[in-house]
């Protein structure tokens, strides 16, 4: 008898042992969607062809998505939350929120396009525009390639066609998109190729090139004014208000409604979110044309880098037309950064140091 239960004892440690070595198996083919769940900064992402969007998520939750539909006129990408999951973007007109302004249905999420091509009108196009006023033209997204998930880092490229309002495409734009976790800071990093396909001019404007649209509570308070009330046509009464909480300072040290029109290599907006303290920067690439860009920044929240609206920053100082021949092309790089409260100067000069040792 003690040879027949010694023998069931070994049978039993041979069926567990089994047991333990097909875990482990199964734990080596789900290790990837295990250890996305349970590493907080596993960038993943994924594309979604059917909803015309890819989604980009950090630790199993949604950071950002490209948003590419053909009704929206370009790719931007939207909405852009933070690790506690609030929206650093406005809301209105994709994802309406409490209270949002609803001005200017074209500035959403963070995008590039430009307000003179030719003539044609990429900025100001959006959803229900009169196309009798002006001459509209629209970014057409042609492919989704070199996707990378990984831990800390991740990314994706898109090709993308500028086509003019006679059906044709005068643009052919290549970026780049590297998202990164940095010591619990989210950055994305853009590098754009634009490449005419006919010789292409971009007229002196205001409009462009490469904006971010933040949420209602960044607005910044309108100076002489205790509490800032909404004028979009969604607010009822005068009860109605939301406070605003942004501010606005350049790395030239320039503070609040005086940064428009300025120049300057990096812009900061802070301010609460759903009362969490966030910081949101865009970063100039030293390369780039004209840099320092001058600045489109205004109290609705909106910042936007433009090298080529010299003449409306300048009261018309300055002027300039910059011409691309057939065949030729230009760079641009830019970093958009969303961090916290505590991210110090000596912080962003480095985010700042460290992006631009990259050259284009």
């Amino acid at each position: 008898m003690g040879k027949n239960w010694n023998l069931n004892i070994l049978r039993r440690v041979i069926k567990c042992s089994k047991s333990v070595v097909w875990l482990i198996a199964l734990l080596a083919i789900c290790g990837s969607s295990v250890a996305g769940t349970i590493k907080p900064d596993y960038i993943k992402i994924t594309q979604v062809p059917t909803k015309q969007r890819v989604d980009i998520t950090i630790g199993g939750e949604l950071f950002t998505s490209l948003l590419y539909a053909d009704s929206l006129k370009k790719p931007s990408l939207y909405p852009i939350y933070t690790a506690k999951q609030n929206m650093v973007t406005r809301g209105w007109p994709i994802m309406p929120q409490h209270m949002d302004r609803t001005d200017y249905s074209h500035q959403f999420g963070l995008w590039f396009n430009y307000g003179s091509v030719n003539g044609a009108d990429y900025w100001d196009n959006q959803i229900g525009v009169d196309t009798l006023a002006k001459p509209y033209g629209y970014i057409k997204l042609q492919k989704v390639s070199n996707i990378i998930s990984g831990e800390g880092k991740a990314g994706f490229t898109i090709t993308c066609r500028w086509i003019n309002p006679g059906s044709k495409a005068v643009i052919e734009e290549t970026s780049v998109f590297v998202f990164k976790v940095e010591h619990g800071v989210r950055i994305i990093d853009r590098s754009v190729t634009l490449k005419a396909l006919t010789n292409v001019e971009f007229k002196d404007s205001k409009q462009g090139l490469y904006g971010f649209r933040g949420a209602t509570e960044l607005g910044q308070p309108v100076t002489g004014l205790e509490t800032a009330m909404l004028m979009g046509d969604n607010v009822k009464s005068k009860n109605d208000s939301i406070p605003l909480t942004g501010h606005f300072t350049s790395s030239e040290g320039v503070q609040g409604e005086a940064v428009f029109a300025k120049r300057a290599k990096w812009m900061k907006l802070t301010g609460l979110v759903h009362n969490e303290s966030v910081t949101l920067l865009l970063m100039d690439h030293p390369q780039n044309i004209n840099y320092p860009a001058y600045w489109l920044a205004r109290s609705n929240a909106l910042m936007s880098l433009n090298p080529f609206g010299a003449e409306v920053f300048t009261n018309g100082r300055e002027k300039m037309n910059f011409t691309l021949a057939k065949g030729k092309q230009v760079n641009f790089k830019y970093r958009f950064v969303q961090g916290g409260k505590d991210m110090d100067n000596n912080t962003i000069e480095r985010l700042f140091s460290d992006f631009t040792a990259d050259s284009l």
